[in-house]
């Protein structure tokens, strides 16, 4: 399992605009077609492990778990790869340090150069979606709070909408963000975790992943 060691300080800058409105409503609906990938973690199964540097991934207790110290981040993906689907899971932080940023991706290389779309939430409250060239984050939508975020060490369950162009991040069956990008067709999904701050240390459990193949539909979803 490769890493990058961040170099990126503050994922998660403060920003004025909130994602919490109850006027927010997606722009584009989008429909589940057949379920791909049901995995709750019980085995290792087509994840990618590591075990080392202040670096931890892999199935633990039925859930799969991310731990890092220090400041860098890290992914996991699959084997196989996709184009047009809706990955779910639940996200639950157990350490305590909130300055942080975790959550699913899409796209990513093959190669395992961490390069893809990333939908991100964090401890204390903000919600992203931002594009890794396996350097660096670029935003795609910048970082906001969100109410729906559940804090203080509470599950999330977060969805990542990746059809065609469209991109959307919902948490907890609200929708938070969306975007049109065209950088990647194809790819691994994956599981990430951030942290900003030498250390420190994010753990992170993620469980009952589900991953549908879709298409878009002008009715909401």
């Amino acid at each position: 399992m490769r890493t990058l060691f961040a170099c990126i300080i503050l994922v998660f800058a403060s920003a004025c605009t909130d994602f919490s409105s109850s006027r927010l409503l997606p722009a584009q609906g989008y429909r589940y077609l057949e379920l791909l990938i049901h995995d709750t973690f019980e085995s290792q199964g087509g994840w990618r492990v590591y075990d080392g540097a202040g670096i931890f991934l892999g199935a633990r207790n039925g859930s799969f778990l991310i731990d890092i110290l220090g400041r860098q981040y890290v992914w996991t993906q699959s084997d196989s790869l996709f184009a047009d689907v809706v990955l779910e899971a639940d996200l639950k932080q157990t350490s305590s340090y909130d300055h942080n940023a975790f959550g699913l991706a899409c796209r990513l290389d093959p190669a395992n150069t961490g390069r893809g779309y990333y939908f991100l939430i964090s401890g204390d409250g903000y919600a992203s979606i931002r594009w890794s060239n396996g350097r660096s984050l670029e935003q795609v939508v910048p970082a906001r709070p969100s109410a729906h975020i559940k804090r203080d060490g509470a599950q999330n369950r977060l969805r990542a909408v990746c059809i065609g162009e469209y991109l959307a991040l919902w948490v907890n069956d609200q929708f938070v963000a969306e975007a049109r990008d065209r950088r990647a067709a194809s790819g691994a999904v994956g599981l990430v975790g951030f942290m900003n701050y030498e250390g420190r240390r994010l753990t992170l459990t993620i469980d009952d992943l589900k991953l549908w193949r879709a298409a878009l539909d002008d009715r909401a979803p």
